[in-house]
């Protein structure tokens, strides 16, 4: 089955942030594993059932990575431990260029939806934007206690992810109470059986 546009993104960056990992030192997937959860990197990919290994293994086979070594402990099964290729490192460097100075219009569910929002009441629009809002707020609270945990631990640039997706939030937030107090003032409003009406009869019949 062909490889949808969507997982290719995800697969990038998985590859990615093992590529930045490996550039570090040599390791083997749990350990990478440890440190995306210890740094919250997974929080920003999406995490499917063998995504990691699946980007490992994809990243061996284009020549990303390669096998160093092999290591047990214990009773534990053996386990590989990676190194990053200089074709690696100049990849990770290129996507890095790539990603931040290339403008994406990303898919995104909430902006699909908005798409589609005349097909509820203006009533329950109201509603569902403030259970947004408040579902966010909290959010914003973690990544700001985060940004201070963390911060002087590891340094400001390891957050700089954080820091974006919070003003992003943030910025949501004061977009969408704007919105919500459009609604509940009449200023933006409604009628779906109008407008499906009026679709219907001015829509070309083939």
């Amino acid at each position: 089955m062909p490889r949808t546009e969507n997982e290719s993104v995800q697969r990038n960056h998985w590859g990615l942030a093992v590529l930045a990992l490996l550039r570090e030192r040599e390791m083997h997937p749990y350990e990478m594993r440890r440190l995306m959860r210890e740094r919250h990197k997974e929080e920003r990919l999406v995490l499917k059932s063998g995504s990691l290994y699946n980007a490992i293994e994809w990243l061996e086979k284009t020549g990303l990575i390669k096998a160093a070594r092999t290591s047990r402990q214990g009773k534990r099964p053996q386990r590989t431990v990676y190194r990053i290729t200089s074709d690696g490192e100049a990849e990770l460097l290129k996507w890095l260029r790539e990603f931040i100075s290339m403008p994406v219009r990303e898919p995104s569910t909430f902006a699909v939806a908005l798409d589609h929002l005349i097909h509820l009441s203006p009533t329950d629009a109201a509603t569902q934007i403030e259970a947004r809002i408040n579902r966010l707020e909290p959010q914003v609270e973690l990544m700001e206690c985060m940004l201070k945990m963390l911060a002087p631990k590891i340094g400001r640039i390891n957050l700089l992810e954080i820091e974006f997706e919070k003003v992003l939030f943030q910025a949501e937030i004061r977009w969408l109470q704007q919105l919500l107090a459009d609604i509940r003032s009449g200023a933006l409003a409604w009628d779906i059986d109008q407008i499906l009406e009026y679709l219907r009869k001015f829509a070309p019949h083939l």
